[in-house]
């Protein structure tokens, strides 16, 4: 938008028709007039301008003269006639008088106002014998300023100003593919802006802004305008570590905050001082979000063996992450996990054959990552057994062979369950050399060890027992057992 204030030359007419050119006019916004009214018509470049109303600016006298005074005075009498008395007829007299007269004479003319008044003598007719007849002749004195006559002649000037509002040069518009609105960026992210600007001045430098929030505003892309082909522009910024890049420049210079809707704008500007309205996109950011564990939550039912889950992990943000695997809440292992290897879950032997037959257990899988955010893969199980089977996890070492052993269970062994008992001295063998003792602890004997060899270096004494279900009707309960060897 362009503003031009003009002052046509002088006229004698207060009614004129004027023009004025303004070049590359493209569009009159508005016309005013400093006074007067204005009206106008535009051809191409041209603008007539129909003028009026307005008061004259200046005059000149062109000929004559400026009126002349003077002091003049003059009298006018007239008679009062009264039956009554001398004083009668002065009023009657008085009373017909003007009290002012027109004068003109010698070129002058003008108003004269009496100042006084004086009065002859009283007189009558003394041959009237009916009756006295008063005279009295009152006579006004009259003066004042009279004037000669005006004959001055005069030219009277006018000179309007308007003021003009206009386009000269053609804004610029910008049409916008890209990105898109509401756009959620988590880490990684990219944010395209594409499009196409677009100006129909020939030859016009077009070039193509954008700012994020009320950051700094940085050149997209620049060209020369032909008045028809738009002028196409892109770029890819990414989002990551809490702020957007063009490549590996910071174009945001501070965090940007979650939860909160964050701008990018984008519009074109000519060099000739023209603007496109702006176009404004928004997005939010997401600046952390839990790793990711592999598979989905399910009921693994009732089951015998001991569950196996294979999973892998990977943290969107690519942040360092540890791996909890638990049973029950209890830590079975926690370790550093590697973005998406494969790991698998189990529970060890002497956990498993601990859990109870008539709860839901659940076996659960967290991945934490280094900023604190966790997410978990559960698999929940009811544990089912038909049979029970212990063996001493460290077996007791000794100087000699054992040469027997007494064993005691504590247990409700229904009918139709059976349960067999194994012993051996040598159990720190690759391959030991297990005996029979069932009989003997059914019967809370002592056992004799049959076995006199070894190949580990020591002798020591173990204990496996299995105890199955089979046919009974309620279940085996081993709540724990005893013994002494020599």
């Amino acid at each position: 938008m362009a503003t031009l204030t003009h002052k046509f030359p002088e006229s004698t007419s207060s009614t004129q028709t004027q023009k004025l050119t303004i070049s590359k006019l493209k569009q009159v916004k508005s016309v005013t007039v400093d006074k007067g009214t204005v009206t106008y018509s535009v051809d191409g470049e041209e603008i007539t301008f129909n003028l009026k109303g307005r008061p004259y600016d200046r005059r000149v006298q062109t000929g004559g003269s400026s009126p002349v005074s003077k002091t003049a005075s003059t009298t006018s009498s007239d008679t009062g006639n009264s039956f009554g008395s001398c004083s009668d007829a002065q009023s009657l007299g008085a009373g017909k008088l003007p009290q002012n007269v027109s004068y003109n004479s010698g070129g002058y003319s003008g108003t004269l106002y009496r100042q006084s008044t004086s009065y002859g003598s009283c007189t009558w007719d003394p041959e009237i014998t009916y009756g006295r007849i008063y005279s009295v002749t009152a006579t006004g004195h009259y003066s004042g300023t009279v004037w000669t006559a005006d004959t001055r002649t005069y030219a009277y000037y006018y000179s309007y100003t308007v003021t003009v509002e206009y386009i000269d040069n053609a804004n610029p518009t910008v049409s916008l593919t890209n990105p898109i609105d509401n756009q959620i960026l988590t880490e990684g992210n990219e944010l395209r802006i594409e499009g196409s600007a677009s100006d129909s001045d020939n030859s016009n430098v077009i070039t193509t802004k954008y700012k994020i929030n009320n950051g700094t505003t940085r050149a997209l892309a620049s060209g020369i305008s032909d008045g028809t082909s738009p002028l196409s522009f892109a770029k890819t910024f990414t989002y990551k570590n809490k702020r957007l890049h063009d490549g590996s420049v910071d174009i945001t210079g501070t965090d940007l905050p979650e939860n909160t809707d964050h701008t990018i704008t984008i519009w074109a500007e000519d060099d000739q001082g023209g603007k496109s309205p702006e176009t404004i996109r928004t997005f939010r950011v997401i600046h952390n979000r839990p790793p990711l564990v592999s598979g989905q939550n399910s009921n693994l039912g009732a089951i015998n063996t001991v569950p196996t889950i294979t999973y892998s992990v990977t943290d969107p943000e690519q942040n360092a992450f540890t791996i909890t695997e638990k049973i029950n809440n209890q830590t079975i292992r926690s370790f550093a996990g590697v973005a998406s290897q494969e790991y698998t879950a189990t529970i060890p032997q002497e956990k498993w054959i601990r859990l109870s037959l008539t709860d839901v257990h659940k076996l659960t899988i967290e991945a934490t990552d280094s900023q604190g955010l966790t997410s978990v893969r559960s698999y929940t199980f009811t544990r089912t057994a038909d049979k029970i089977s212990y063996q001493l996890k460290n077996p007791f070492q000794t100087d000699i062979a054992a040469k027997r052993i007494l064993i005691t269970i504590d247990a409700d062994i229904p009918a139709g369950a059976t349960y067999k008992v194994e012993v051996t001295n040598n159990g720190q063998d690759a391959e030991p050399f297990w005996e029979d003792a069932t009989n003997n602890v059914k019967f809370n004997r002592g056992y004799m060890f049959t076995n006199t060899t070894k190949t580990a270096e020591q002798w020591a004494v173990n204990v496996r027992m299995l105890f199955e279900k089979n046919s009974a009707g309620s279940p085996v309960i081993v709540r724990g057992f005893g013994g002494a060897f020599d």
